[in-house]
């Protein structure tokens, strides 16, 4: 059985980043590959979900941290068990310290690429570790911005430059990627998350706490965006749902915090929503997976990837930057989902192609 070694955010407590994970491992493993995640312990990964993050604050900043740590220690806990839980049950951890054998090398997908999140191009999202012979991939690898400096793109020039196939999420990494390497194929992938069938998430779904015969608006954000809670408001004051967020404490009658939900729970919550309103790329695809009527408010630093997304499919009308936006949809509009299924499907084939093409099973 050939072996693959993956590097991405197998430590991150993010539900997009545990979900892509999974799907990249189950698509490989269902091809016959013994899949391992690199656990590697990058401290700029880990550093924002720690108890108390204090790294980098000081003085009153970190007191009213602390502070602030201490109020909601409880559902700190009970979040992070779930996350331990998931990547225990769910990921397989490669823990030797070898020489990392493997037949294959993969990074990505999730932001591996994206300098403001990782404190620079690091050598283990960029592959540059291990046998010199074995081949390396990147899989659907993020930027997760529009631009690269000067400085970046020498950085980038100098990393990547050992990577035999690269795939990436969005059309901009690609557009960025070219110009840093003219000759070089760079071809745009799917997701992980969307390799995946509707049917096959609902399997992975059995059993997993959900929230049925309610409907309510599912609003979740990755940022603090103003916008984002007006539109939220609007929503629920023109539905009557209440609105099922995921932030830590209550913001008002008619809501209801998910914060400590694991990570199937929340692709449930989704699953199960009326509305969805999000910053979030993987809140996104879901949305879309399960054909949900969605409203997408674009990360201000990294919306790049969503919006690369909903234009692949042709869904660009569902973003809306600020309330008076909204305001002028019809906000309880259908989606066509057979087409859009339709062109995910071609997307989906091919994505799969990609990676069979640049990845052999023992009976390829």
């Amino acid at each position: 059985m050939k072996k693959i070694i993956i590097t991405t955010f197998q430590r991150a407590h993010n539900y997009g980043a545990m979900l892509q994970a999974l799907a990249l491992q189950n698509i490989l493993e269902k091809r016959g590959f013994d899949v391992r995640f690199l656990d590697y312990k990058d401290v700029n990964i880990e550093a924002p979900y720690r108890l108390f993050p204090l790294r980098g604050k000081k003085g009153i900043e970190a007191l009213k941290t602390v502070l602030r740590s201490v109020r909601y220690i409880g559902p700190n806990l009970i979040r992070r068990h779930r996350f331990f839980t998931f990547q225990k049950e769910k990921l397989h951890l490669e823990k030797k310290k070898t020489d990392f054998f493997a037949d294959y090398y993969i990074t990505g997908s999730d932001q591996v690429w994206n300098t403001d999140i990782t404190n620079g191009l690091s050598d283990i999202y960029t592959l540059n570790f291990g046998k010199k012979d074995i081949k390396r991939i990147s899989y659907g690898a993020s930027i997760g911005k529009g631009e690269l400096s000067v400085e970046e793109q020498i950085v980038f020039r100098s990393k990547l430059q050992y990577i035999d196939s690269i795939s990436v999420r969005e059309e901009t990494a690609k557009r960025l990627l070219e110009q840093i390497f003219p000759n070089k194929h760079i071809s745009v992938v799917l997701d992980p998350t969307l390799l995946l069938k509707r049917e096959e998430w609902e399997n992975l779904l059995e059993g997993v706490k959900a929230q049925k015969n309610k409907k309510y608006i599912l609003a979740y954000m990755v940022e603090e965006n103003q916008e984002f809670r007006k539109i939220a408001r609007d929503l629920e004051e023109k539905t009557g749902y209440p609105i099922f967020h995921f932030e830590k404490k209550n913001l008002g009658k008619n809501v209801k915090s998910c914060y400590t939900a694991g990570v199937l729970e929340f692709v449930n919550y989704i699953k199960n929503a009326e509305y969805v309103i999000t910053t979030s790329f993987h809140a996104t695809v879901f949305s879309i997976m399960f054909h949900k009527k969605f409203w997408i408010i674009p990360h201000e630093t990294t919306g790049s990837r969503v919006i690369d997304l909903v234009n692949s499919l042709e869904l660009s009308n569902r973003i809306v930057n600020t309330l008076d936006m909204f305001l002028k949809v019809n906000y309880s509009e259908d989606i066509n989902y057979e087409r859009v299924e339709r062109m995910l499907d071609m997307k989906r084939q091919q994505s799969l192609q990609w990676l069979k093409n640049e990845v052999k099973a023992e009976d390829e």
